[in-house]
């Protein structure tokens, strides 16, 4: 009896640990599946591109890198960004989303809205053996990618930068016009169903340095309706309360997965610029995620940004012509003091190269027919001035 327990017991921890690295095996692996380029490194630049590229301070409205990855500060040859190619594709600032929920209905892609059931970044926190909190929290989760931004921008102080002032975007600026090596990496929400309810949990986030907030992700929500949800209904009671709240702190609102109504309730109601962080135009790419023409003199008369991704599915592409056929379309519209970069680097996403090969969009923004002036303002100038301009002070 005594012997089949032990092969019994045995038999067990054999199955536990298949289970874990199987777990694990399956988080990185699909983790590089889902994160792939549809033109693949190393990327070939011309002399005078590279060399104006580099004079650029250049900054991106999202990237979701740290959503797994703790090995930021190592360079990798699969998905999309880290430390090395974020450097050599000439980035100064990188906005590093905080996203905690992505249904299971995200891959089916129906085409009647993404319906809430089953969480793959969940499924993604047991098989990488995240903390239990983070298995059946999305605010304790979101605070462990908090946790993993502050450690490596405190681990690498020569390196990495956490935005959350005015005065560290003008320390970017002018390590970048000094050839230093300073990356800034500041924090944004996405999707408010992370406070699980709790606006206090608002404050708690603002105060760890949590500098932007969208009220929705890919699915309908309390606060409400998403551009990819069912009913993609407007702003919620809940949702006025977040909107003014995160108006008193200075949290900059992200509109990227609003539906169309709750996008025109954001805009009636905001008087400071609001931002498109990641995605395209339904005028060059007519998917229901994509800002629609309606919508354009809306985002100019607010004083907002529109930040084109990098992806084949907003681009109806897989080339950097097409985002830049998208920002002309807009530059055409509401004017170049409206547009940005917002790749969605490691976000589940088949981007056109990873971030090294960036310099291949300033080329392609050129043969768009954009002049030095308009690029230097879309690869950056236009997303810092907003910084600049809606950041605290740091008190001295």
């Amino acid at each position: 009896m005594k012997s089949f327990l032990k092969l019994f017991f045995a038999f067990l921890v054999l199955l536990l640990v298949v289970a874990i690295a199987g777990g694990l095996y399956m988080t990185g692996q699909s983790y590089r599946l889902a994160n792939r380029v549809s033109i693949p490194p190393p990327y070939e630049f011309n002399n005078s591109i590279i060399d104006f590229h580099r004079s650029m301070f250049v900054a991106d409205m999202h990237a979701d890198t740290f959503t797994f990855v703790k090995t930021f500060m190592e360079r990798k040859d699969y998905a999309h960004l880290d430390y090395h190619r974020a450097r050599e594709g000439g980035f100064s600032l990188m906005t590093m989303a905080i996203a905690t929920e992505v249904p299971i209905a995200m891959v089916r892609r129906s085409g009647e809205g993404v319906e809430r059931g089953g969480n793959l970044i969940q499924l993604g926190s047991i098989g990488g053996l995240e903390p239990v909190g983070n298995w059946y929290s999305l605010y304790k989760r979101g605070n462990w990618v908090i946790d993993n931004v502050q450690e490596a921008a405190a681990d690498n102080p020569d390196r990495l930068l956490l935005v959350t002032h005015r005065q560290d975007v003008e320390k970017l600026i002018d390590d970048h016009e000094k050839g230093g090596a300073l990356l800034g990496l500041m924090l944004a929400i996405e999707g408010a169903h992370l406070l699980e309810g709790d606006l206090q949990k608002l404050d708690k986030l603002y105060d760890r340095g949590v500098r932007m907030i969208s009220l929705t992700h890919a699915f309908d929500n309390d606060y409400g309706g998403s551009s990819e949800g069912v009913e993609q209904y407007g702003i919620t009671a809940d949702g006025e309360q977040l909107l003014e709240r995160a108006a008193e702190l200075g949290m900059i609102i992200d509109v990227a997965h609003a539906s169309p109504a709750l996008l025109a309730d954001i805009l009636d109601r905001m008087i400071t610029p609001v931002v498109y962080s990641h995605g395209g135009i339904a005028g060059t790419c007519d998917i229901e995620r994509n800002l629609p023409d309606s919508m354009l003199e809306a985002m100019r008369d607010n004083g907002g940004i529109i930040a084109i991704g990098f992806w084949d599915r907003v681009l109806c592409g897989e080339s950097m012509a097409d985002i830049s056929r998208a920002m002309r379309y807009v530059a055409d519209r509401i004017g170049t003091d409206h547009l940005a970069l917002g790749s969605d680097y490691d976000g589940g996403v088949r981007t056109v190269t990873d971030a090294s090969g960036l310099p291949l969009l300033t080329d392609a923004l050129f043969e768009a027919g954009f002049s030095d002036l308009e690029i230097r303002k879309i690869m950056g100038e236009n997303y810092t001035r907003l910084l600049l301009s809606r950041l605290p002070a740091r008190l001295q």
